[in-house]
């Protein structure tokens, strides 16, 4: 898809287009529909892209320093600086409540590798839950 510049379509054009992309994302059910819609609809790229900007802000809510950052994530000083400002652009309350998205999906994350681990062996086939029951 070719780029599009944004100083050639007007105002009202762009709240429309974006108001209706916000609009369908946040009719999704569930996690992997997210995730189906948003792989299919960006490039790995753009995805990536993304990605790396919430990396950033995960680090500058953390305190971490713009060298540290760039040297990190191989990003420049002009991604690091956008994404703060982004995080600042908005009230403190904006920023407190990305850093506890943050603190969610790590939890969230960190739930899921402990289920991982606990499941033993013999919970992986159901034929097999009976000796686990008889070993408990």
């Amino acid at each position: 898809m070719a780029k599009v510049k944004v100083s050639s379509i007007s105002s009202r054009e762009k709240y429309a287009i974006v108001g209706e992309f916000f609009e369908i994302i946040s009719i999704l059910d569930s996690k992997k529909e997210i995730i189906d819609f948003l792989v299919g609809l960006l490039t790995s790229s753009e995805t990536l892209m993304m990605a790396r900007r919430i990396q950033i802000a995960k680090m500058l809510i953390g305190k971490e320093s713009y060298e540290t950052i760039r040297e990190e994530l191989g990003v420049s000083n002009q991604t690091i600086t956008k994404t703060d400002n982004w995080l600042n652009g908005r009230s403190e309350d904006y920023r407190d409540w990305i850093a506890k998205c943050f603190k969610k999906a790590e939890k969230k994350i960190e739930n899921s590798q402990k289920r991982k681990h606990s499941r033993s062996l013999l919970d992986r086939y159901p034929q097999h839950r009976f000796l686990k029951e008889l070993l408990s």
